[in-house]
Order: structure tokens, then sequence, then C-alpha cells
């Protein structure tokens, strides 16, 4: 009886039992709940920026922000989904100072070819006091938009 060889044992053994490897993506940051030092008001306000013609937009938003402690807060906003399109703003973070109420933030929507109906957008951030800590929140601007 012949003895098979390492060879054909290795190949056989990779064939006999299939791997089967799943890869997803983990985000950076987990979104949590919970009230955080510096809230975003449920309304916002928006504009359309002139030029570019119907089929290319530029908005500018206007977050507002509540600082509830009473110190200076920086909020980094990771990420503002309008539409079902992220945009990380620039510059992407602002020092809300102590007991602020309504605090403005803008953020610019670049080249955006979408209707402006139902401007319905989530922004996602963390506070410096809150460490790596996500929080979340959505934002309701008023319809029509109007030009700046």
């Amino acid at each position: 009886m012949n003895k098979p060889s390492r060879r054909a044992v290795v190949r056989t053994g990779v064939w006999a039992v299939p791997a089967v490897t799943i890869a997803t993506a983990a985000p950076a940051f987990a979104a949590v709940s919970g009230t955080p030092p510096v809230v975003v008001s449920g309304k916002g306000s928006v504009c359309k920026d002139p030029g570019e013609g119907q089929n290319t937009k530029d908005y500018e938003f206007t977050v507002y922000f509540t600082n509830e402690t009473g110190d200076p807060q920086t909020v980094n906003v990771a990420n503002f989904n309008f539409k079902d399109r992220d945009n990380t703003p620039d510059p992407a973070s602002v020092v809300v100072p102590a007991n602020a109420v309504d605090f403005p933030f803008l953020i610019k929507v670049l080249n955006f070819d979408d209707s402006s109906s139902n401007p319905v957008a989530t922004i996602e951030y963390t506070v410096s006091s809150s460490g790596s800590t996500v929080y979340s929140a959505s934002i309701t601007f008023k319809t029509p938009i109007h030009p700046c």
C-alpha cells in the first residue's frame, strides 16, 4: 500500500474543510443614548446658496447647540447626514460657551444634487467632557428653503 505524500494530504485537507470569512465594517464610534452635556436643538435653519442651477445646489445649514454645563465645551461634529449623504463639516468643531442656549454652528453642504423637500438631517458629535462618546440627534429644517 502506497503512503500518500504530505503534499497530497495538504492539498486534500484544504478542500475538505472550506473556510468562510465574512467581514463587516465596524464604526469608529458607537452612538449612545443619554443626555449629552451639549444638546442639539431640534430646530435648525437652512438656505440655498445662489448659482449652479437646479441640478447642483449648495446649502448652508445652521445647527443650534445648548451647553447645559457651567464650563465651555468643544463640540466635534463627526458626521452630518442629509438625505442619506454623509458630510464632514469644515471646520468640524466649535467651542460652545458655558450655559449657552441655541449657540449657532454653520455647516455647508456643497454640490448637492437633490430637491430641497423634507430637509431632515442627523448629526453625530462628541463633546470634550465626554471623551469619545458619540451622540446623535435629528434636526428638522423649515421648508421651503429660501436663497441665502
